[in-house]
């Protein structure tokens, strides 16, 4: 097959836009910030099944704390209550002794209570500070992902915008080209990587990188300038410089 030196180097620039191509769509598809919101995606469902537990936890500490507090109200109440009998020296002595009696033991249960309301008080202060982290790494989350979409959107358009660019070039230059040529460098492009045309470096195939033995190279400098070259190995198109 022949084909103009001109029309062999429009190849070359043909092959370059493609790549170009080939890059910018890769990159469309793998902006970091898809993985990233994905992560922070499943780290939202993550705390809030967490923060829902911890929320219910938080609820039932709360209920302790407040039957805590009525329970010791009300031991509290009646040692007041008893207290002030045994003011009033208006009882018995047998009552005397046994409101004093009751006292001490009131005062035993409202101790014992006491430090039954601490636990349960240091239980819920902990169970909170858990859950404002939660809603605060979800607050967090929520702004991290916010911005990363607008990051993601951002890069969208330019990489959009530089492959419109690039496919118009294309559009322009692939009909300035013989199209047997074309139709050849699309064949093989298919098949080989998106590449389909390689320059020719010396003794090296631009396109698979090894090198050709010296008689095929001898052979190369005989032909036509115009005679289509192939690479032995990996059989792209050769464009000599």
């Amino acid at each position: 097959m022949k084909a103009t030196p001109q029309h062999q180097s429009q190849l070359i620039d043909l092959q370059l836009i493609d790549t170009a191509l080939m890059s910018a769509r890769h990159r469309l598809a793998t902006l970091p910030e898809r993985e990233q919101i994905t992560a922070i995606h499943a780290r939202l469902a993550t705390s809030a099944a967490e923060l829902a537990i911890v929320e219910a936890e938080l609820a039932d500490a709360a209920i302790d704390l407040r039957r805590s507090e009525l329970e010791v109200e009300q031991v509290s109440d009646r040692i007041a209550k008893d207290e002030a009998r045994l003011a009033s020296g208006s009882a018995s002595p047998k009552e005397l002794e046994q409101l004093q009696h009751e006292v001490g033991t009131l005062s035993k249960r409202k101790s014992e209570l006491e430090d039954l309301e601490l636990e349960i008080m240091m239980r819920y202060d902990a169970v909170k500070t858990r859950v404002d982290e939660l809603r605060n790494d979800e607050i967090g989350l929520q702004k991290l992902e916010l911005e990363l979409n607008i990051r993601l959107e951002n890069g969208i358009t330019e990489i959009e915008k530089e492959i419109a660019e690039k496919e118009l070039e294309r559009r322009s230059l692939v009909p300035q080209i013989d199209p047997t040529l074309v139709e050849l460098y699309e064949k093989i492009r298919a098949s080989n990587a998106g590449v389909g045309a390689a320059l020719l470096l010396g003794n090296s195939c631009g396109g698979c990188h090894l090198a050709i033995n010296a008689i095929e190279i001898e052979r190369i400098k005989t032909l036509d300038v115009e005679e289509v070259l192939r690479c032995e190995e990996c059989r792209r198109i050769l464009v000599r410089i």
